[in-house]
């Protein structure tokens, strides 16, 4: 039977509200059972129908809410979401976190909307977004190319370009103090340098009338862009909602129809990702079949991990061997999290050594004092081994990235029903102690880096405070006692478990940015412009008035 004219316009209107309504059932019967088990959690009262989830990633607020968190909850706390009735857990105790990332791990993961967001920048085939065996079986491929020995040959690629860096700054203060943005060369210099030790390329001269990469710009532009309020919310309520459709083209396509300026910088972001990506393999591939006076030419002499993983597992017989579609989704993980993420968290830990260290003069001038005297022992750029064990630069690195982490939240999802024990007990909202909390399937757990990086309870009352002399004696009891996961320093800063940085070793080599700095150049505050702030983001970043900035007086030693 034919559908009359009159109703022919309203059908689509009807199909829209008809699945609408079914997805709105869907989700509320899904999460019902989760409200209910979590109920007693006590947490921060909402404010506005958007809950407190907003709050814990905005810009300007961030900071003032995660203050209050830490001042007036426990361990763990709930916090409310736009619907009322998928609220999660933050959770700060160190006996939790444990087994949520390392004894229980299997029992947990990245939310589906973060699988979904990385299958859109990544493919189906790249390490962030796939799971179970398969993560494990690429895993197992990649952590030997991140591994320290691994990563020794490229210490010379990272002074070469620290030297370049160096020359550009000397070069701009060459007359006396010079306040300069530190902030555009961080991101230059970062860029960089894991460009030619993960790529084998070179993004950016790094001379004082050249130009910064559009490439890195386009990234620092992305990441802002995924850090918004707005960005957050529709990855956690709409992505979820295609999770039945799980092709990498369609959720891209879908980037094309929505009318945003903040979707059209992550949507430019994310073609530019993919572009250069197979721009990037296809030349390698190129370069290490024409033999090894090929890759002498390139930048990195062929040492960088791209080649590696290409050289390794794409053009090899063995039973290793991946194809192309996988070998050019983990180029694009490794250009996502080296050139992309681990040139924003590498920038943002080298400004705020140096911006820290600006606001300490003495202890400025110790760890110089440090540095130089071991220079004068040895014959040339010092040796990574001995530069790493220098007391007080590891100190002044390790505090830093205690107090300033650069990613302060990463989140997880139970898969199953389980029981998280507690290493501080909480009191629910029936006024009962808990020493321990089930957490039903399908319930989101916010970690927080920063706040059991600053909890007092582990730290010492002055866990808020920036002090590097904590690192050159032992560490307090609460701190070893606390049994605290992290693969580094007894810090959640790379996380743990199956998902844990792969790129510790490599993010060290900002150690080499600083002590060359340092040597030749002396840091202190702007003498022309107002406080330097870090809005809360994915990764944090310095801004003055508004704008990505980090003004400093720089002047040679």
């Amino acid at each position: 039977m034919s559908v009359p004219p009159y109703l022919q316009d309203r059908l689509p209107l009807k199909a829209f509200v008809v699945i609408s309504l079914f997805l709105i059932v869907r989700f509320l019967r899904l999460h019902q059972r989760v409200q209910a088990k979590i109920n007693n959690i006590p947490g921060p009262k909402s404010k506005s129908w958007t809950g407190n989830f907003t709050l814990l990633h905005d810009a300007e607020k961030g900071w003032e809410f995660f203050e209050h968190i830490q001042a007036n909850y426990g361990s763990m706390c709930r916090i409310t979401t736009p619907t009322g009735c998928n609220d999660m857990l933050y959770v700060t105790d160190p006996l939790a976190l444990l087994h949520i990332v390392r004894k229980d791990e299997n029992l947990f993961d990245d939310p589906m909307e973060i699988h979904i967001m990385l299958q859109m920048v990544l493919g189906n085939r790249g390490l962030g977004a796939t799971r179970g065996v398969e993560h494990h079986r690429q895993r197992k491929i990649l952590n030997p190319m991140f591994s320290s020995s691994s990563l020794r040959h490229m210490v010379p690629i990272f002074y070469d370009v620290t030297h370049k860096f160096l020359e550009s700054l000397q070069a701009l203060c060459a007359e006396g103090s010079t306040e300069i943005d530190m902030s555009h060369w961080g991101t230059r210099v970062s860029l960089e340098l894991v460009g030619q030790g993960a790529v084998g390329h070179s993004f950016d001269s790094l001379e004082v009338e050249g130009k910064s990469s559009l490439y890195g710009e386009d990234m620092k532009q992305g990441f802002v862009a995924l850090s918004t309020s707005a960005s957050r919310l529709g990855m956690k309520y709409l992505l979820p909602l295609v999770s039945s459709l799980r092709t990498p083209g369609f959720n891209k396509s879908l980037l094309n129809v929505i009318p945003s300026p903040t979707v059209g910088i992550i949507r430019k972001f994310i073609w530019d990702l993919d572009v250069t990506s197979r721009e990037l393999f296809t030349m390698k591939k190129e370069k290490i079949i024409q033999g090894e006076t090929a890759l002498s030419g390139q930048v990195g002499k062929g040492k960088d991990l791209m080649t590696g993983l290409i050289r390794d597992y794409v053009l090899t017989d063995q039973e290793c061997r991946i194809d192309e579609e996988e070998a050019t989704s983990h180029v694009s993980e490794d250009a996502w999290t080296l050139l992309f993420a681990a040139t924003d968290t590498s920038s943002s830990a080298i400004l705020r050594t140096l911006l820290v260290l600006s606001e300490h003069p003495d202890i400025q001038e110790r760890v110089r004092q440090e540095i130089c005297a071991a220079k004068l022992e040895s014959d040339g750029d010092l040796l990574y081994d001995k530069l790493l064990a220098l007391p007080l630069l590891d100190a002044v690195y390790r505090e830093t990235l205690r107090l300033y982490p650069p990613a302060c939240y990463i989140d997880r999802v139970a898969l199953e029903d389980t029981i998280l024990p507690l290493a501080f007990p909480i009191v629910g909202r029936d006024g009962k102690r808990l020493n321990e909390i089930f957490v039903p399937k399908k319930t989101v757990l916010t970690l927080s880096i920063v706040g059991v990086n600053r909890s007092s309870a582990i730290w010492g009352r002055d866990a808020s405070e920036w002090k590097p002399e904590r690192w050159l004696g032992e560490l307090p009891a609460s701190v070893k006692d606390s049994r605290m996961p992290g693969i580094y320093s007894h810090m959640m800063t790379f996380m743990d478990g199956k998902r844990h940085c792969l790129r510790v070793s490599y993010f060290r080599h900002a150690e080499i940015v600083i002590s060359e700095l340092l040597c030749a150049l002396r840091f202190s505050p702007s003498l022309n412009h107002g406080k330097i702030s870090w809005p809360m983001g994915l990764t944090l970043s310095p801004f003055v008035d508004g704008k990505m900035s980090m003004p400093l007086q720089v002047s040679r030693v």
